[in-house]
Order: structure tokens, then C-alpha cells, then sequence
């Protein structure tokens, strides 16, 4: 009797159910008009949106890339070490708490505007013909279109787009050419990403993405050269001023060493037939200076030898892993890719707000 009770209870739920499922489709069936207007202005959304989100296909470049510091600490350097702490070039024995790669500061000055603009009027070749980056980005990107192109409102900026970077420092620059190299700036900076490999490795990965495949793989050459000569720069920076104020002073030495080797041969030459009694005396002191300069001068040689050695050892070494070569990744941009989805969103959307009515006019009545 009580199985009896249960299937009947569970007929009825059924019953139930494909009742409620039957009065939603009537339901669909007696608004149809309503939905088809959802349908439509999700579908007119979903193309607005395409609108304005349309671009330009977009090429996405990256390379990899290892760095290592170059630093003597790290290194055991051994004598040269302590020939550095000689020169005042310290810092050798313990880790360096300020150094400006380390840690999360090597991000930073990746997209700092001094590496930027290093690179911005670097020299590149590009087909068979020279120009600076800046330049061929102006001629290559869309920011002409874009950042200078003008809308509506505003006329397009035909000063920048037509404006042609000059080989100068950047300390140079004037108002507009600042203006519009902070422009290019702000643009590129968010078009290139730098970023670990693996966040317990030190294999990074430089990337970037424009509207121009050539222009992707031309900026991350320029940019990862630009940043190795600058970290060369700076690590090597104070070794290099005593190392070329060392050879300068090599160079005088070597100038006098060349003088009393003059002034040695033509003086014994002289004293071979000399009847004056003090030629001798002459050309020993001429010996002793000669000797003295001597002496001065190798161990000048290898002062600067030394200091060359350093120079190699502090200059940080980087290692391409995986070069950017084309074809690169091409993402492409089309008005009604997403009708579909807003479609969808459309006619859900006015279901629901069909069944929530039809529910509350039921409750009320």
C-alpha cells in the first residue's frame, strides 16, 4: 500500500514537471514578438561592441632570455678582488643591498623612460635602409591613426605625423619633440611585457605586441640591446674611468720611456770617443732614470691589464635562448564575431524577465 502511495506521488511530480515545461513554451510561444526584439538588441549590442573594440590584427612577439650579473661577488675573483678594493671599486666582499637590477627593480628599469628613449633613437636597419626606430615606429604603428589621427571633434595632428627625429640626445630635445616622444612612451610601454619564465628561475621572457609583424620583432632586438649595453654601462661604469685614466697615465710613461731611450743611446754613443770626464757620470744618471721609468711603466702594464680583466669579469653576460623569428602569433579583430553570444544573452535575458512577470502577475491575481 505504501509503494503504491509513492509511485503515485512520483507520477504526479512528473505530471507536474512536463506541465510547468509545456506552459513555459506556451509562454514562449505567446511573447514571441518580445523575444525577437531581445534577440535583436543583443545582437545589435554584441556588434556595437565589436565596433568599438575593432583593431588592426595584432602580431605578439617574445623573447627569451638569461642575464647574468657579471659581478665579481659572484664569481671568486680571487686577486682581482682585492685588486678592485684597491682602486676604491669595494663593495667585493659582501651582497649589494642597493644594486639596481636586483630583485623587482630589473622591471622597472626594463620600462623606465631612460632605456626607452635609449632604444627609441637607437639606429636600425630595416630592409636595406638605416633609420632611427623612432622613426620607422612613427611610420609603422597606428599611432598615426590612432593617437594622432583625430576624430569627429578634432582635426588629425598632421605636425606629429609628419615630424622627423633627428640623430640627438635626448637632452637635447625640445618641447615637441618631448611631447612626442612622451606619446610613443606611454604607447609602447603598454605594448611591450616583461616577465619570469618560471617565478624560481632566471630565464625572462621579453614581450611585446603591435599592429606591424616586422615592427614587433624590430622593437624587441632594439629594446634587448638597448638594455644589455645599458646594464654594460652601468655595471662597468667606475671600472672604466680608472681603467682609461690608467691608460693614459701608461701612455705618458711610455712617451718619457721612448725619451731616455733616446737620450740613453745617443749619449753612449757620444762617450765612446768623449774626452769630458763627466759623460760617465751623465749616462749612469741617464741608466738610473731609465731603469726607474722602466720599472714604472711595466708595472703600469700590468695595472692595466688587471683592470681589463676586470672589465670582463664585471661585464654581464646575456644569453638569447629562444630569438624572435617570424612568422609571429597574429591575432585578428572582426565586427560579428560575437552575434552569436549576444543573441543568446538576448533572448535568455527576456525569458527571464518573461517568467519573473508572468509569476508576479500570478501571485497578484
Amino acid at each position: 500500500m505504501a509503494e503504491t502511495q509513492i509511485i503515485q506521488e512520483e507520477q504526479i511530480s512528473t505530471k507536474d514537471l512536463f506541465q510547468k515545461i509545456i506552459n513555459v513554451f506556451r509562454l514562449i510561444g505567446s511573447e514571441w514578438k518580445l523575444l525577437l526584439i531581445g534577440i535583436a538588441v543583443g545582437t545589435l549590442l554584441s556588434i556595437l561592441m565589436d565596433i568599438n573594440n575593432f583593431k588592426e590584427s595584432q602580431f605578439y612577439g617574445e623573447i627569451q632570455f638569461n642575464l647574468e650579473s657579471g659581478n665579481p661577488n659572484q664569481g671568486g675573483m680571487g686577486g682581482l678582488a682585492g685588486f678592485a678594493n684597491a682602486f676604491g671599486m669595494g663593495g667585493m666582499g659582501g651582497a649589494q643591498t642597493n644594486d639596481l637590477f636586483s630583485g623587482g627593480n630589473f622591471g622597472l628599469v626594463i620600462s623606465s623612460k631612460a632605456l626607452y628613449e635609449k632604444a627609441l633613437m637607437k639606429e636600425v636597419m630595416v630592409g636595406n635602409k638605416k633609420t632611427l626606430f623612432i622613426n620607422y615606429y612613427k611610420d609603422s604603428s597606428d599611432i598615426k591613426t590612432n593617437e594622432w589621427g583625430g576624430d569627429l571633434f578634432h582635426e588629425p595632428n598632421k605636425a606629429a605625423i609628419n615630424f622627423r627625429f633627428v640623430p640627438k640626445s635626448p637632452e637635447k630635445f625640445g618641447k615637441v619633440e618631448n611631447e612626442l616622444l612622451a606619446t610613443i612612451y606611454e604607447k609602447l610601454v603598454k605594448q611591450t611585457e616583461l616577465k619570469p619564465l618560471d617565478k624560481n628561475g632566471s630565464i625572462m621572457i621579453l614581450s611585446a605586441t603591435t599592429n606591424n609583424e616586422m615592427l614587433t620583432k624590430v622593437w624587441l632586438e632594439t629594446l634587448l640591446k638597448s638594455l644589455e649595453e645599458f646594464y654594460k654601462d652601468v655595471r662597468t661604469k667606475k671600472t672604466l674611468e680608472v681603467y682609461n685614466f690608467q691608460v693614459e697615465r701608461l701612455n705618458e710613461l711610455q712617451g718619457k720611456l721612448n725619451s731616455t731611450d733616446r737620450q740613453l743611446a745617443i749619449t753612449t754613443f757620444q762617450n765612446m770617443n768623449a774626452v769630458d770626464p763627466t759623460a760617465p757620470m751623465r749616462q749612469q744618471q741617464l741608466n738610473r732614470n731609465n731603469t726607474y721609468i722602466s720599472n714604472q711603466y711595466y708595472n703600469q702594464m700590468a695595472t692595466v691589464e688587471n683592470l681589463r680583466m676586470l672589465l670582463i669579469h664585471q661585464t654581464p653576460l646575456f644569453t638569447l635562448l629562444q630569438p624572435v623569428r617570424l612568422p609571429l602569433l597574429r591575432k585578428d579583430y572582426t565586427i560579428g564575431g560575437s552575434t552569436k553570444l549576444g543573441a543568446f544573452l538576448g533572448f535568455f535575458l527576456c525569458l527571464v524577465f518573461i517568467i519573473v512577470r508572468k509569476t508576479y502577475q500570478e501571485l497578484v491575481s
